[in-house]
């Protein structure tokens, strides 16, 4: 983290009619008077003509300085609005709606660049809490627990403990605002507020008054105006009584023009709060202290860590030299031969510049803050004149999505959820789309997920990110789920992006991507890559015809070992071990185009939405966008055996997790030490209610089982093949590296012994006793686990210095697993299949598919869509090469699902 040092900052206070902004003396923690501004605003301009109004009055502020190094600016501005990102909420309030939605951050630090010391030092804090902070910090207050209340055109709240503002806290109201608060029938802002005032004024005396301070100068000889008081403050005081108690509160501050009357209701106010009544403290002047609490909120910021990734795994290079020769390589690429792939904001500024309105779509998990910007500062050193929107101003209330995606999110369970069936509309309020306005004076971008629903008529970008990254950032406390308000932990963010974001913005993605002018990738923190939609579209075609590998990436585990570590360079050496390998699960692995050394990497989802059909073949018809298979890595070598687990029946999981088929797996053993053993399938005789006993007995005793007694163990040695249809009891024991040919399903494993162990932080893992019972095959006991649940492999093909060797599977599976045995060359025919395939033997092959030629190096697993029709494989090493292949099986294809 960079440590700003910042002597003077402005501040600045928005309210409805006017504008205020000064330069602070962040050591004495003063206004320097001669440099404040006031400036008079109309609060229903459009949102240009209002942002210029700000943006010169804080301009005449820095001038009236003469020369002070100014570090930043901070604002207090009333709400509702997202102040950790500058978006303006307010709507249908009767001020400030055509600001709905737009980045004010972006505009002013842009704007202001050549003025800050540090340019993006540009905050914002609801007015109320400015007032708060700045009061405290300025007058040395002190105190545990501060609620500071402004009384003006309505009523603002704020609270504080140990020094820090409150918004979330069981002690107070939500997000701190009482004016929303029920009372006598309407809300507290109804009673508290001039309005009232206005009103109860023109009903007791029979005329109208200008404002409050007219009503405070007749008190003095009018009891009638007096008694007008009077009630306010018995409605303040039965309004603060109760939320001051449950606060705890030791210092109230009073702030806001209505407070100078306080004499005129001090006593039925102080008579209602009672003994609740704190030690209560005057502020002199409520626009100083929101001044001054915007730019203590400056220093605030500026102390925090916003590291944006959690992880010790290196991030894809964004333009990569000459690739290694040799080796598993961790970041594959595809050279595309139309378009380019450009790098950089200023080229894609350039792009845009010549648009008036632009579209920026994306996923959840993209750092929009500074995606928006870069390319706004990329657009204003052009000399255009932009302002952005955030489409997350449209989103419905959180409470109301929070109760919308309940039913799919499982309750307390902290793994399992449904797939949401929804679509992202389902997460937008009609009203607040529509409210969101292009200005006709620069070029208006809108941006965010979601955000071509408000249907401008623009040019369409959208940005990707990998899901590796996506929960990396997650880790870091980065991400919002869709509609939310702030992020969550990460295990629980995990769930509900899996069961309702994914899907939602999946299928947003896909109803997009014919549309899309420009496709970029977000997971860069300091760059982007970025190319034209035409281009993303030929490059998805040509990938269908030929052979090209995903993007893998690689996460450690309680059980996980060290081939993974040993065997596998360019990856970090900072972590304890390595579990998984994700070769090839598509629901989150990507797949990276590059064109002179510049990549760009989208989900594979993007070549499945593009032409299923070319990628599946036959298998298109039952399984659509589907992928079926998955190839990914479970690494024990010296570490420790797996939870002793199955997976789901097809009808539980259809029924209880709304997928379309099941978690049926296989383990190909890569590579096992001489000790290795696979648990695998039931002892002779087990009772089901005997086992059960057992699991449960554990769970609440915390003692161990004796796992040999029920479960078989079989030895395990390099090319074995394991049969783990659902319902079978199963676990890979230490010292494999099992290569997982499965179906793509990869969540639903269902964990009933842990061997007593923690996760690497610490907590128990969650297990599933119940739903692993409801699901166990009994039947798999004895001598039939041999017969059925071991392969048995088979020569089905052979020629000279070359043979194929089937791998029998379980009837259940709907895929088949052959191994290509050779010394030299094959020759495969893809019979309108998709193949899946990795090298388990051997250093080096090269796979030819029409006119392109890829090398495949050990471990690597690569994809032949069906389009590629046939090909060859030529091997590059000095000894025999073995290729593991798997494809769907014949009888399944061609039914609809």
């Amino acid at each position: 983290m960079v440590v700003k040092d910042i002597k003077y900052a402005i501040g600045v206070d928005i309210g409805g009619s006017h504008i205020a902004a000064a330069v602070v003396d962040v050591q004495h923690r003063k206004i320097i008077p001669e440099t404040k501004v006031h400036s008079k605003l109309d609060s229903h301009e459009d949102a240009g003509i209002i942002l210029r109004v700000w943006l010169e009055c804080i301009k005449q502020s820095i001038k009236k300085s003469e020369g002070l190094p100014i570090g930043g600016v901070g604002i207090s501005i009333p709400g509702p609005a997202d102040y950790d990102k500058g978006i303006v909420h307010i709507q249908g309030v009767d001020k400030y709606d055509k600001l709905f939605a737009i980045n004010m951050r972006h505009f002013l630090t842009n704007e202001l660049a050549g003025l800050l010391l540090y340019p993006d030092n540009v905050f914002f804090i609801n007015d109320a809490a400015g007032f708060l902070l700045g009061e405290t910090w300025s007058q040395y207050l002190t105190e545990e627990k501060i609620a500071a209340i402004t009384l003006g055109t309505g009523i603002g709240s704020g609270f504080m403990k140990d020094g820090l503002l409150l918004s979330d806290d069981d002690t107070i109201p939500d997000h701190g605002e009482l004016f929303n608060l029920p009372y006598q029938s309407k809300t507290v802002e109804d009673w508290i507020s001039t309005r009232w005032f206005l009103h109860r004024y023109k009903e007791q005396c029979g005329y109208e008054a200008a404002n409050v301070k007219e009503i405070a100068d007749q008190a003095a000889t009018d009891s009638n105006t007096r008694m007008i008081f009077e009630e306010f403050g018995s409605n303040l005081g039965t309004v603060l009584s109760p939320v001051l108690a449950k606060f705890g509160t030791d210092l109230l501050i009073l702030g806001g023009n209505i407070s100078k009357s306080y004499p005129l209701f001090k006593a039925t106010f102080e008579e209602e709060l009672g003994e609740v009544t704190p030690r209560i403290h005057f502020a002199k002047e409520t626009e100083n202290a929101a001044i001054l609490g915007a730019v203590k909120n400056i220093l605030a910021m500026n102390e925090m860590d916003f590291n944006k990734r959690n992880t010790a795994q290196f991030l894809m290079p964004v333009n990569r030299e000459e690739k290694q020769l040799e080796g598993y390589d961790v970041f594959p690429s595809f050279e595309i031969s139309e378009g380019t792939v450009s790098q950089g904001f200023e080229s894609l500024a350039r792009e845009l510049s010549f648009y008036k309105k632009v579209c920026i779509d994306g996923y959840v998990g993209v750092d929009w803050d500074y995606l928006m910007g870069g390319l706004s500062e990329a657009l204003r050193q052009l000399g255009v004149k932009n302002i952005t929107y955030s489409i997350d101003a449209a989103y419905k209330d959180a409470d109301v999505i929070d109760a919308m995606i309940a039913p799919f999110l499982g309750g307390d369970d902290p793994v399992f959820g449904r797939l949401y069936e929804g679509d992202l509309e389902d997460f937008f309020q009609r009203d607040k789309l529509e409210s969101l306005v292009a200005d006709d004076d620069c070029l208006s971008i809108v941006y965010g997920s979601g955000a071509s629903l408000c249907n401008w008529d623009a040019k369409l970008v959208y940005v990707d990110i990998p899901k590796n990254e996506i929960q990396y950032r997650s880790r870091a406390g980065w991400v919002r789920n869709i509609g939310a308000q702030k992020p969550i932990s990460a295990k629980p963010q995990y769930k509900r992006m899996f069961f309702v974001d994914w899907p939602v913005l999946n299928r947003h993605k896909q109803n997009l991507l014919s549309a899309i002018d420009f496709v970029v990738d977000g997971q860069f923190l300091n760059d982007i890559s970025w190319c034209a939609g035409s281009t993303l579209r030929a490059a998805l075609a040509e990938m269908s015809t030929h052979a090209f590998r995903a993007r893998p990436w690689f996460e450690p585990g309680v059980w996980g070992g060290d081939w993974i570590k040993n065997n596998i360079d360019g990856l970090s050496d900072e972590v304890v071990n390595y579990a998984w390998s994700f070769e090839l699960i598509v629901p989150e692995n990507g797949i990276v185009i590059s064109k002179k050394g510049v990549n760009l990497e989208v989900s594979f989802d993007f070549l499945m939405y593009n032409d299923h059909q070319a990628i599946l073949g036959d298998a298109a018809k039952t399984f659509g966008t589907d992928f079926p298979i998955r190839f990914d890595f479970l690494d024990t070598f010296n570490g420790e055996n797996l939870s002793l687990q199955c997976h789901p029946k097809p009808n539980f999981i259809s029924e209880q997790f709304g997928e379309k088929f099941t978690q049926d797996e296989t383990y190909y053993i890569l590579d096992a030490a001489d000790d290795a053993n696979v648990y695998l399938g039931f002892k002779e005789g087990v009772n089901k209610d005997e086992f059960h006993q057992a699991l449960v007995k554990s769970q609440q005793e915390g003692k161990e089982v004796e796992v040999e007694k029920y479960v078989q163990i079989h030895p395990a040695k390099k090319h074995d093949l394991f049969l783990i249809p659902h319902g079978t009891i199963h676990c890979s024991g230490i010292n494999n590296l099992v290569l997982e040919i499965s179906s793509t399903p990869y969540i639903y494993t269902f964990k009933m012994y842990d061997w007593m162990r923690l996760d690497l932080n610490g907590q128990p893992r969650p297990l599933n006793i119940e739903r692993g019972m409801a699901n166990l095959n009994f039947d798999c006991q004895g001598d039939v686990v041999e017969e059925e649940y071991i392969s048995k492999q088979t020569v089905t093909a052979e020629g000279k210095g070359w043979k194929e060797v089937q791998l029998s599977t379980h009837p259940q599976h709907f895929y088949e697993v052959y191994r290509m045995e050779f010394n030299d060359q094959i020759h495969v025919e893809g019979n309108n299949q998709c193949h899946i395939l990795s090298l388990v033997e051997g250093s080096q092959v090269e796979v030819v598919t029409g006119d392109r030629k890829m090398v495949v190096a050990y471990a690597e697993t690569f994809v032949i869509p069906s389009n590629a029709g046939s090909y060859t494989i030529n091997n590059l090493g000095s000894s025999i090469a073995k290729v593991v292949k798997s494809f769907v099986k014949p009888e399944v294809c061609n039914y609809e699902s």
